[in-house]
């Protein structure tokens, strides 16, 4: 089981993305931390961003963020956990049980316009795409993985890339086996993002809380889906804690 730092078992789990949800604004981040701060023995504090480890602890250093109980990185495919933040290996081999990187990738290079980005995760992989022809491009390489039975979800990353990842992996999947291993209840797990690549936690049955900076298709696409969810009105950290207090979390 997944504990807090104190040792103790967490009443709830809150769970945030980092580039433009909490992180934005530094003032928004001191006075995010000062509330968890006061709070801390109440929740886990999870971060889960599409950076690898490397890149997101520079940028939780940088910004000055509270360290988190678990870090889950490079889209779900990695989970760190505190005090020493050595990976879960229970998540690491379920990754490695169905990923075939040589075989995804030849598969992948059939379809006509995809160039490799030389990222180098160990359960992700990232190519360029023409913008002119991306939503082609999208469609066509989720066909060749229909076809070939790849095990692998196909991410739209931008309007220039595309990520292919296990099929059990995802912000979405890693966090529910994060709750499941903290025995913490759906309704007392909160999600904060800000744009499409977060949509996979707020499908899974948490409250969720959207920072008023969200990009539009996130928006867009929860109010269609008539989930769980409070858009807040203020920007990346301060958005994060007008939710929080809407859900009477602090």
């Amino acid at each position: 089981m997944v504990k807090h730092a104190h040792g103790k078992k967490p009443k709830s789990i809150i769970a945030t993305d980092l580039d433009g949800t909490l992180v934005g604004s530094r003032t928004a981040v001191y006075d995010f931390n000062r509330h968890m701060i006061k709070n801390r023995n109440n929740f886990l504090l999870v971060y889960i961003t599409g950076r690898i480890f490397a890149s997101a602890w520079q940028l939780i250093t940088k910004e000055n963020l509270l360290y988190p109980d678990v870090l889950i990185t490079d889209l779900g495919t990695e989970i760190y956990v505190a005090p020493r933040f050595g990976l879960d290996q229970r998540w690491e081999q379920r990754m490695q049980s169905t990923w075939d990187a040589g075989k995804t990738r030849t598969a992948a290079l059939g379809l006509e316009g995809l160039q490799v980005r030389e990222m180098r995760p160990r359960f992700r992989l990232s190519f360029s795409v023409d913008r002119t022809a991306y939503q082609i491009t999208l469609k066509r390489l989720q066909q060749i993985v229909d076809k070939e039975g790849l095990p692998v979800k196909v991410v739209p990353v931008s309007a220039e890339a595309i990520d292919l990842v296990p099929a059990s992996a995802g912000k979405g999947l890693a966090l529910c086996y994060v709750r499941e291993r903290c025995l913490v209840e759906k309704e007392q797990t909160f999600v904060c993002g800000d744009s499409g690549k977060d949509l996979s936690m707020f499908i899974k049955g948490f409250k969720g809380i959207v920072v008023g900076n969200a990009r539009p298709e996130l928006k867009k696409a929860l109010k269609l889906k008539n989930r769980e969810v409070y858009f807040s009105k203020s920007y990346y950290a301060s958005g994060i804690l007008e939710g929080l207090k809407k859900y009477g979390v602090v």
